[in-house]
């Protein structure tokens, strides 16, 4: 495999994930949407396997997959981030891949159920290409997807994870390494309520409802929730 494309995500757990969207939602309901990205997620990842493109499930600690999530990550790699920020973590990743002989590796999120294949193909063909790193920066600040095809450890090093600089401080760090940092179309994640209700909005239209199925289902039973952030939005 020269390719490696791995999925960063946390095991779903109550309180741990999606916290900022509690409130509007109960603690149980961002679990079950959590849940439904990662469902997503990994089935998306593991429809873009090839003969030569490997894919992983790297979690922020051990945990065995049941249901529907197990079947969807038949398959994967799986490994553990391991310690450190989410810098160190994604530079402990792409030394994996590339060990294990990958030349072009890229890494996606859970957070980001709508995220087309397109941007993931045109990713690895920029790498394919010559690029040396890639990355789709997201709206709210930060990026969805980074590639590569060497360790670039510059890139990861004092960048404010979590908040809106994460992208100007990777472009920075980019121009202090002397590295070419191609920049594809951005995305959007969901962190937030008035994320989670443009998400509604993209799904009810069918524009990503095939792309998230699990999201989908998940959002209509949180309809009376999603009804107050429209009209929150309206008001």
């Amino acid at each position: 495999m020269i390719e490696r494309l791995i999925l960063f995500a946390k095991r779903p757990r109550l309180g741990a994930v999606k916290t900022r969207l509690v409130p509007p939602l109960a603690p149980s309901q961002a679990l079950a949407l959590y849940e439904a990205f990662l469902a997503d997620q990994l089935r998306f990842v593991g429809s873009l396997a090839t003969e030569e493109r490997a894919v992983e499930l790297c979690s922020d600690e051990a945990w065995t997959p049941r249901g529907p999530l197990a079947r969807a990550a038949a398959g994967f790699v799986t490994s553990e981030q391991g310690p450190g920020d989410l810098g160190a973590r994604m530079i402990r990743a792409f030394e994996r891949s590339f060990r294990d002989g990958a030349t072009r590796a890229v890494i996606v999120g859970a957070d980001c159920p709508t995220l087309p294949a397109s941007r993931v193909e045109e990713a690895f063909a920029r790498l394919a290409g010559g690029a040396r790193a890639v990355v789709s920066p997201a709206e709210d600040g930060g990026y969805v997807l980074i590639g590569l095809t060497q360790l670039v450890p510059a890139l990861f090093a004092d960048v404010p994870w979590g908040g809106r600089d994460v992208m100007r401080a990777t472009r920075e760090r980019a121009v202090s390494a002397s590295v070419d940092l191609v920049e594809l179309d951005s995305w959007y994640d969901v962190d937030d309520a008035g994320d989670l209700a443009r998400l509604h909005r993209d799904l009810a239209r069918q524009r990503g409802a095939a792309r998230a199925p699990a999201t989908a289902r998940c959002l209509e039973g949180l309809s009376s929730v999603l009804d107050g952030l429209a009209l929150d939005e309206g008001s």
